[in-house]
């Protein structure tokens, strides 16, 4: 199943590697599951609750998150843990600059990435 996944890496606004999404599960650095991604871009956690969107230009490929508005995004069920994970070993590519976040709007990885703890088995 792995070979037929799509991987996307997910950066930060200063150009690191942040995790990868394998959709439409997200997955932070080390491989541990941390999230999931809806057909419109919503970005949730393992336990469903919102953490942000897709930045909408996808050379940057950011979590973005407005502060003021991420209230109003009522928790969802979670999808089943994935069966699957990315391999931490890989290279990818810089992505260019990306532009200044407009005000009112966090990179969740850099700044809030309490918002997308990894799954924990119970």
């Amino acid at each position: 199943m792995q070979e037929s996944i799509r991987w996307i890496p997910i950066y930060t606004s200063v150009r690191t590697v942040a995790g990868f999404l394998g959709y439409p599960y997200l997955f932070n650095t080390k491989g541990q599951w941390i999230g999931f991604v809806k057909p419109d871009g919503a970005v949730y956690s393992v336990t469903g609750e919102y953490a942000g969107f897709l930045d909408p230009d996808p050379r940057f490929a950011r979590i973005l998150r407005h502060t003021a508005t991420a209230h109003l995004h009522p928790a969802i069920a979670p999808p089943e843990p994935p069966d699957f994970a990315p391999q931490t070993t890989w290279t990818v590519p810089l992505p260019p600059p990306p532009p200044k976040l407009p005000p009112g709007t966090v990179d969740v990885l850099a700044s809030q990435p309490q918002l997308l703890p990894p799954y924990q088995e119970n």
